[in-house]
């Protein structure tokens, strides 16, 4: 390994020192004065008596020696010839002599650096010494084997005893810490490329700060604030919502994991999945809270559609008598004002069919959906029992007037207009005929439930076969208690 203590200066040599320094590019220079250019401050050897100079050199010689990566100097006005070069930089640039290190860089700076550098790093240089005599600079060198190396580059300029001034600089090779820079800045980018794609929110929060470092569309996704688990919130300039199930787990467990929904901007609920963890010192004091979350709306809209598609009526588009008779219970189990079962059946079905056939008698019944869903509030449960057979429950209506004429309406129809219209058609003696079959309502109001779905739909079933019996087309009501 070459020593460091052999430093070259273009131009000059000494006698000892040459036969011990590649030769060719550059002869060596006197080591006291080549120390003393490198280290403003340090001791001149030519200043002192023999002993005090041969301890400088030997100093010397062992400080530049031991010194990583490599030094050298240039004048900053004209040419940028390299004057004193360290055997350093043989190693750095992989030069067996000095020639070899002449030929690769034609003893210049601008030869040092990469020829798809030297125009940004030149500019940087300048920049940076126009307002101060320090420069910090990256950029690659081309070694002799021809492998590519980074390297940082500081640089002092400073002026010597005739008013010269002269760039003196270190360069260290820093290719290994510019590889994981890029492997991180690969692995963030991989992670903001996926966390977008997902829609997802990825957040780290430092508990002694409330410092967050969040990747992802947060405030866009999830307008809500994530709580620290160490009695104080998170410093995000957020709205915040109900995080109670959060909470709830806070010192049962290190892990919390659940999903909840929050308003989105349209109203709609926005779903999520909260996972995070809670990282701890050695006291066991909060250090990070580090946690995702997951954008679940997709497919909690895709298991809604499953939902519907199998609580729905597959005709209709109303609940289904599953469906219906499961969300009745529940209402009647725990209602406590009055409420209607309205049992609706289509009056002569069967001859619906028979006449105009089956094509015909599924669009009454969809037409007859469409008229129930329209008169019904929102609240109320409609549904499709089968056949020609419907059930509505509605919590909170009791007997009177305004009930009446919800069972008036009722009666009358979706078809009463239509059957109008064939009257006259038929008294002009057109053949042409539309299904416009009538309905009858059995109705049971129970004023104080709550009340066993079955016994109440025995009142409203039992009520529906009065009003057929009186003669169809009509509607009759039965109030309980």
């Amino acid at each position: 390994m070459v020593s460091l203590s052999r430093i070259f200066r273009r131009g000059e040599a000494s006698g000892t020192e040459a036969d011990s320094v590649p030769t060719n590019a550059a002869a060596p220079a006197n080591v006291s004065d080549a120390a003393a250019d490198a280290s403003s401050g340090a001791v001149s050897a030519s200043a002192a008596g023999p002993a005090e100079a041969s301890d400088v050199l030997m100093l010397a010689r062992e400080f530049l020696g031991n010194f990583p990566g490599g030094m050298f100097r240039y004048l900053a006005e004209g040419p940028d010839t390299l004057d004193c070069v360290s055997a350093g930089m043989l190693s750095l640039f992989g030069c067996a002599d000095a020639a070899a290190f002449s030929e690769l860089t034609g003893d210049t700076f601008t030869g040092l650096v990469h020829p798809d550098d030297r125009e940004r790093v030149l500019r940087e240089i300048r920049d940076q010494v126009a307002e101060r005599n320090d420069d910090h600079v990256r950029y690659r060198i081309l070694r002799a084997d021809g492998e590519v190396r980074w390297v940082e580059d500081w640089g002092h300029l400073a002026a010597d005893a005739e008013g010269r001034r002269w760039f003196y600089v270190t360069l260290m090779d820093i290719t290994d810490q510019v590889r994981d820079e890029g492997d991180l800045r690969r692995a963030n980018e991989r992670l903001e490329i996926l966390t977008a794609l997902s829609n997802d929110v990825l957040f780290d929060i430092e508990c002694a700060t409330g410092a967050a470092h969040v990747y992802g569309d947060f405030e866009g996704r999830f307008d809500f604030v994530v709580h620290r688990r160490c009695q104080k919130p998170c410093n995000l300039d957020i709205t915040s919502y109900d995080l109670s199930p959060l909470m709830e787990q806070i010192g049962e467990n290190s892990l919390v994991d659940f999903e909840t929904s929050t308003p989105g901007p349209d109203g709609e609920p926005v779903w999520y999945r909260y996972q995070s963890v809670v990282l701890y010192d050695e006291e066991g004091g909060p250090v990070r809270h580090v946690g995702r979350l997951l954008d679940t709306s997709e497919a909690a809209q895709r298991e809604s559609q499953f939902r519907r598609k199998a609580e729905r009526d597959g005709l209709t588009g109303l609940y289904n008598r599953a469906a219906a008779l499961d969300r009745i219970e529940t209402l009647l189990a725990s209602e406590d004002r009055p409420c209607t079962l309205i049992a609706v059946d289509v009056d002569d079905f069967k001859g619906v069919n028979d006449t105009y056939g089956h094509l015909a008698g599924d669009a009454v019944l969809k037409e007859l959906a469409t008229f129930l869903s329209q008169v019904m509030r929102k609240e109320d449960v409609v549904a499709r029992m089968g056949g020609d057979e419907f059930l509505i429950f509605a919590p909170g209506l009791a007997a009177g007037p305004a009930t009446d004429r919800v069972l008036e309406h009722l009666a009358r129809g979706p078809f009463a207009t239509q059957r109008a219209t064939d009257e006259a058609a038929k008294a002009a003696g057109s053949m042409a005929a539309h299904a416009t079959p009538t309905i009858s309502i059995g109705a049971a109001c129970c004023l104080t439930p709550p009340m066993p779905f079955e016994e109440l739909y025995a009142v409203a079933d039992s009520t529906l076969y009065q009003a057929k019996e009186a003669g169809k087309a009509q509607y009759c009501l039965t109030v309980i208690g």
